[in-house]
């Protein structure tokens, strides 16, 4: 057991500190130590009485306070990756979206979404990851409210909050980029400024969009069908793909090269690429990677009381979400890259850092 905060640890945290107000930030790292060592109930009261000894209403409060406060860790949480990112020869990103089940009354931001498991009663955010020297990092986590659910004025798209976390990436990233993505972004709002960035795509795309080739319009699912040349690409020991391509013209989008992939019987999915001379494994390679988001979700959720939200006002569901973003990073830059999947992770990371001594780095 360590007796002090790993330099790491202390480094990392500094960041954060300094653009807090002195009283906000003993309420943050509590409030973070909370999210990491309280295995599952994650309510204010628990995470004071434990780790605070004081009032709930203190970090109530906080959570709740300026969305200044917010904008700034997110902020800091995003200079600090672009510092790793812009030295890197490449890095990956994927943009998905991610629900989180809630019922009550008087809760900003409900709605029914879609989800894995069907449509869920409860609040959504679109979320983004990058993958930098190997390691996913969390970008932001962006809360979407359902138009009913927003003041007037104020409603954005899903695609709306991807296009502005695009815009922000490019403003800051000087770096080679690929962004994964799975057909619900694939249109040509998002996919137009990824082109003009001179970044590379890999999307999936749905059956019933229509393409054209040789100026003819035609179904994509169409061209599954019939006699086609197909590359046998392994995926592992016991699964294999089989993988067409061929260059069409996408509407408002432009010509990219089509790859239509088959599993079995029924597992046909079509994915595009701006990329005209990529090859079948090169682009199984990059899309399979897009799972790293799936896994981001299943460890924010599992381990960071993501879905353990207890407050009612949007804005501190979106403090909430931040800092289990900082949260996430903390462990994943600062315990040792041997360690496989997040469980081990988190565990370590309680084992060999004390949460009393991180309350002293204020």
């Amino acid at each position: 057991m360590r007796t002090e905060v790993p330099r790491k640890v202390s480094t990392y945290l500094s960041y954060f500190l300094t653009v807090l107000a002195k009283p906000q930030r003993i309420h943050f790292l509590v409030y973070l130590i909370g999210l990491i060592w309280l295995i599952k109930f994650h309510s204010t009261r628990e995470i004071a009485s434990q780790f605070a000894r004081t009032l709930p209403d203190n970090l109530q409060r906080f959570l709740n306070g300026s969305p200044k406060k917010q904008k700034h860790l997110q902020e800091t949480a995003q200079k600090f990756l672009v510092s790793r990112a812009n030295k890197a020869k490449e890095i990956l990103v994927v943009i998905d979206d991610t629900t989180c089940a809630r019922e009550g009354k008087k809760i900003e931001g409900l709605g029914v979404h879609h989800s894995a498991g069907g449509l869920a009663k409860g609040q959504c955010a679109v979320t983004c990851v990058l993958k930098i020297a190997g390691e996913w990092l969390a970008w932001t986590i962006q809360g979407y409210r359902p138009k009913a659910a927003c003041p007037e004025g104020t409603f954005k798209s899903k695609v709306e909050l991807a296009q502005t976390i695009l815009q922000d990436l490019r403003q800051k990233l000087h770096t080679s980029v690929t962004v994964l993505m799975d057909s619900w972004y694939a249109c040509a709002p998002i996919l137009l400024p990824i082109i003009e960035a001179g970044w590379t795509f890999v999307a999936a795309i749905k059956c019933n969009r229509i393409l054209e080739i040789n100026g003819k319009r035609t179904v994509i699912r169409h061209l599954a069908k019939g006699p086609r040349t197909y590359k046998t690409v392994r995926l592992s020991r016991n699964r294999k793909l089989k993988v067409s391509k061929r260059i069409v013209y996408l509407p408002k989008i432009g010509t990219v090269l089509l790859f239509i992939t088959k599993g079995g019987a029924k597992e046909t999915r079509f994915l595009i690429t701006n990329s005209l001379s990529m090859s079948e494994p090169e682009m199984v390679r990059l899309y399979r990677q897009r799972f790293g988001i799936e896994i981001f979700h299943k460890d924010i959720k599992q381990h960071l009381a993501f879905g353990h939200v207890f407050m009612r006002s949007w804005q501190g569901v979106q403090t909430h979400w931040t800092i289990v973003m900082i949260a996430y990073n903390l462990i994943t830059l600062t315990v040792p890259k041997h360690l496989r999947g997040f469980r081990q992770r988190i565990r370590h990371f309680r084992n060999t850092v004390l949460h009393q001594h991180l309350l002293n780095t204020v």
